[in-house]
């Protein structure tokens, strides 16, 4: 158990750091992109709306579960169907914290590789949906005044400032309500998948030995197949996903294994596809389920080719911390991360006491 905990604590150090510039990040990117923006964004029924949809949602700081509702409330505002699936592929699979997080533990390639290929996978997706859409004569927007639905929080519209509203606030003001919001409402999103997707990568690291999946890369792409098979009806955040990637290349999987399960696990959740049907149809849900697995299968094993082209040989060691960034730093990260989570907490137990 002494390896396990040390393991943890090393992984956890390890992160910190990049997770909470990643959140930073994210709370800019929320304070200064507004929803009615992005809404104008993605307005066009043809693939120059679904492209937009793709590179839009990719940086956003939100995972499947919060990115329903504003889909849904962009989607009601004149967003397509297909860039409206395009967004909602894309933008769960990836994010500024998630790519700040794959730099500390998966390196430079699959730094690049995950955007890319979650753009290059909502594209896809959104292209099979209206190609679905036509082949049925199905119109691809809405009337733009069709009514709007409310948010149960924790999906990037909590009610506050306003970003959009010109000389409402001032820049600080702004940013301010941005940060916080990565801080209290992505964060508590995010945190207690992350958690646990940190104890599996432990476990992984301590109790299986580095390499023992090997053999799964002889048939590598029925490997890649029960990979995305296995991970669509599992949830998990695009950050917690990180970690468990690398625990997945640690015990021998591919690199393109790891990237197919940090495509497919978080895009696919049973609870959002349930909305999905409901508020797009039958016909949409399937075409986006067969956009995602196709999109997973295919750019995992394109990953893999290129790594076995550039003679890339992955040497992921959760656990072992880096040297660059000094202790002192990394455990002030994580010490931060654990008071936020502290405080978050006692205000959610302070205002449910209120209440009661």
């Amino acid at each position: 158990m002494n390896d396990f905990f040390s393991h943890l604590i090393n992984i956890t150090l390890e992160m910190a750091p990049w997770l909470l510039f990643g959140l930073m990040t994210a709370g800019v990117i929320k304070a200064w992109v507004s929803e009615a923006r992005i809404s104008r964004w993605l307005g066009g029924s043809g693939m120059g709306a679904v492209t937009r949809g793709a590179l839009i949602g990719a940086p956003l700081p939100l995972c499947s579960c919060s990115v329903i509702p504003m889909a849904m409330s962009l989607r009601r505002q004149g967003a397509s169907n297909p860039a409206t699936v395009s967004f909602l592929v894309s933008t769960p699979e990836t994010g500024i914290d998630s790519i700040a997080l794959t730099w500390s533990l998966l390196g430079p390639l699959m730094t690049v590789a995950r955007p890319v290929c979650a753009i290059v996978s909502g594209i896809f997706t959104g292209f099979i949906t209206l190609m679905v859409e036509r082949s049925a004569g199905q119109p691809g927007t809405i009337p733009m005044d069709a009514p709007t639905t409310g948010c149960s929080g924790g999906c990037g519209c909590t009610p506050g400032v306003k970003s959009d509203q010109k000389g409402a606030t001032t820049a600080w003001q702004r940013t301010r309500s941005g940060i916080d919001y990565a801080m209290r409402d992505l964060w508590d999103d995010i945190a207690p998948w992350l958690a646990v997707g940190l104890v599996v990568t432990a476990a992984v690291t301590t109790w299986i030995p580095y390499g023992n999946l090997n053999s799964l890369t002889r048939e590598s792409w029925l490997a890649m197949i029960l990979v995305v098979l296995a991970s669509m009806p599992v949830y998990v955040c695009a950050t917690a996903s990180t970690p468990m990637a690398a625990a997945m290349i640690f015990s021998g999987m591919t690199p393109g294994m790891a990237l197919a399960f940090m495509l497919a696990g978080p895009a696919t959740n049973l609870a959002p596809l349930a909305i999905l049907r409901r508020e797009l149809g039958s016909r949409v849900l399937m075409a986006y389920l067969i956009g995602i697995f196709i999109s997973a299968v295919g750019l995992g094993m394109l990953t893999d080719q290129l790594a076995q082209g550039m003679g890339w040989i992955p040497e992921v060691r959760p656990g072992e911390l880096d040297e660059w960034l000094p202790t002192w730093f990394s455990a002030g990260c994580a010490l931060l991360l654990a008071g936020i989570s502290a405080r978050n907490g006692w205000q959610v137990r302070l205002a449910r006491l209120n209440k009661a």
